[in-house]
């Protein structure tokens, strides 16, 4: 009999272990880093049994990105132990590369991105969502948050927020001209071109030209509910012709030169010989240097009656697929651009990171453009066939020698069309 009651009891005792266990919460991954502080970069609560002694970086190949990241390095490295090694590769080549070395676990674990490329990013599977608590996400903007959100997933911790806005030398014009017709009546009295001197440059490119564009009702893709239709492109609508024959007046009267180049225009407004140009955030510590107190910044000149629209870009660091230590690297992610370090970004570069606080910050005047040309722009879609939306170049370029504007926007359009019918049916086999 006690042998009978022995052996049930040890039965009941069995069974109950192994409810309990049943009932545990889940602990895969428990191990692992879990998640990030916004101020410290989240390390304090990771556990030290999977830490890995280093992760790689693929950063941008600019001088300045350089130096600023390797100063973030070292401070992740001296809270964490961890060792950052980077290589500097151009970011239109990441996403070529690391399709190719991530496989082959010859990639980075963390690599950096504008959020045009995101789409593509996505469909070829390189990337990594970024998990964010609620009071993570409202330290970004809006703006930059929904640059990275791709079918309700967010794959960046974005670093810059920027735009192209008006330059102008006061030396040559007192105030920048209101309006787009201004524009054209200023250039027609300064404009020297037998001496190289303009009262107005804009470079010859869909980026800068989209301004022209967007104003008149053109438009990249239709968008409902912050989904884009691929197959909707506006880029040859009335508004587009309408935006680019304003443009194309620049040409017909001598004000821009048929062949300009950014370098040329960067070149010779340094050099004092242009009244106004569009460009951006990177030439800001350029021209000042250059041109010192006579550089002034403003917004787009109106042009249908309203402030020019501009393309929004965010630049982001992206977790890759191929990274043995994801949360890690997301932890770096979240370190590389928490208050602190966002803070340094804006100081040495002077591009403005999507965090509130910084933005209501800044007083220098030198920003005035950039900050009141922001809440204008238009974000860039993100999603594969933005890819071949830059084949509106070919179109500028014939317009630049005098073709039709009709003919020309509309030619393109139908061969971007057919680009992005061939590279859907392509990704589908």
């Amino acid at each position: 009999m006690f042998k009978k009651k022995t052996l049930w009891g040890l039965l009941l005792m069995v069974a109950f272990v192994l409810l309990l266990a049943a009932c545990a919460p889940e602990r895969e991954g428990a191990e692992e880093a879990t998640g990030n502080d916004e101020e410290s970069g989240g390390t304090e609560e990771t556990e030290e049994s999977d830490k890995p002694k280093e992760l790689v970086v693929w950063i941008n190949d600019e001088d300045i990105a350089e130096d600023i990241s390797v100063e973030m390095f070292d401070k992740y490295t001296e809270e964490t132990g961890i060792e950052i090694s980077y290589r500097r590769v151009a970011m239109p080549d990441q996403v070529e590369e690391l399709a190719l070395a991530g496989p082959t676990g010859d990639g980075p674990d963390l690599f950096f991105q504008p959020q045009d490329r995101l789409g593509d990013v996505i469909a070829q599977g390189l990337a990594l969502p970024i998990n964010y608590t609620e009071e993570e996400m409202n330290g970004f903007t809006d703006v930059a948050i929904d640059a990275f959100t791709y079918d309700g997933e967010i794959y960046g911790a974005p670093v810059a927020v920027e735009t192209y806005f008006a330059f102008y030398n006061k030396d040559i014009i007192d105030s920048p001209p209101e309006t787009i017709e201004e524009v054209l009546e200023m250039s027609k009295e300064v404009t020297d071109a037998s001496n190289d001197q303009y009262g107005f440059l804009v470079s010859p490119e869909f980026y800068y030209l989209y301004s022209f564009m967007n104003a008149y009702g053109g438009y990249v893709f239709g968008e409902e509910d912050g989904v884009y239709d691929p197959s909707d492109i506006g880029l040859d609508n009335e508004g587009t012709i309408e935006g680019l024959t304003k443009y194309q007046e620049f040409i017909n009267e001598g004000l821009i030169p048929k062949t300009l180049t950014v370098d040329v225009l960067d070149g010779l407004f340094a050099e004092g010989k242009v009244g106004m140009v569009f460009s951006g955030p990177w030439n800001m510590p350029i021209y000042k240097e250059a041109l010192g107190d006579s550089v002034a910044t403003a917004p787009l000149p109106s042009m249908n009656g309203e402030t020019a629209p501009s393309f929004i870009g965010v630049k982001s660091w992206l977790v890759s697929y191929y990274s043995d230590y994801p949360e890690w690297t997301e932890d770096l992610a979240k370190f590389m651009t928490n208050d602190e370090n966002s803070q340094l970004y804006y100081d040495v570069t002077g591009e403005l990171p999507p965090r509130p606080e910084i933005l209501d910050a800044v007083d220098d005047p030198m920003y005035a453009g950039y900050t009141e040309q922001v809440p204008n722009g238009t974000p860039m879609p993100n999603i594969p066939e933005m890819a071949q939306v830059w084949d509106m170049d070919v179109a500028i370029e014939l317009i630049n020698n005098g073709a039709d504007v009709e003919e020309a926007v509309t030619d393109t359009v139908q061969n971007i069309k057919d680009n992005i019918a061939v590279s859907g049916s392509t990704a589908g086999e």
